[in-house]
């Protein structure tokens, strides 16, 4: 079976920039963010096809093993989703036997989400291809390059993280 070519440019024969009639396509941020995606997609169905675990399945067992208990409202502000596709995710891993519900305590309606054993089993699978993908996602990239790319993507969309606090000064070199 053949597989697309993910690089970042599948053209046959490299067109210098110079002479490239799409330079203002590729200049655009939608459009490399969106490249971009595709390519995470197809390198994460490489490395996870056989699990079986969707991306924004994988998202929610990570979620979930870094706070179990949340409640789906929780989870779904969490993830940045809406209710709704966070309940039915959660129903459909909960019948795979993966996630488990529980009444909560904090709310009369609320159900909180727990992994199960046979969760905890299928997320230990996981987390090496895990490691993987972000390796093979950022090859391409020096280590101060991924650091960069990491603090003005989160940056971007207002996310906390290792490389970016929106409430921290920022130091404007480099990134």
């Amino acid at each position: 079976m053949k597989h697309k070519d993910t690089s970042h440019n599948a053209a046959a024969e490299p067109v210098p920039a110079s002479h490239d009639p799409f330079i203002k396509l590729y200049d655009m941020p939608g459009y490399l963010l969106r490249r971009g995606g595709q390519f995470i997609n197809a390198t994460f169905d490489a490395e996870m096809g056989k699990m079986g675990l969707t991306a924004s399945q994988l998202a929610a067992f990570l979620a979930v093993s870094i706070q179990e208990g949340m409640e789906q409202r929780e989870l779904a502000a969490r993830l940045n989703w809406d209710e709704a596709t966070v309940g039915g995710m959660v129903r459909r891993l909960e019948a795979q036997g993966y996630f488990e519900r529980r009444s909560s305590p904090k709310s009369k309606r609320g159900l909180q989400i727990y992994m199960t054993p046979k969760g905890r089993e299928l997320y230990q699978q996981a987390e090496p291809h895990v490691t993987r993908i972000q390796v093979n996602v950022l090859k391409n990239l020096a280590p101060d390059e991924q650091k960069t790319l990491l603090c003005l993507l989160s940056k971007m969309m207002g996310e906390n993280n290792s490389y970016y606090q929106k409430d921290a000064p920022q130091n404007d070199k480099g990134a």
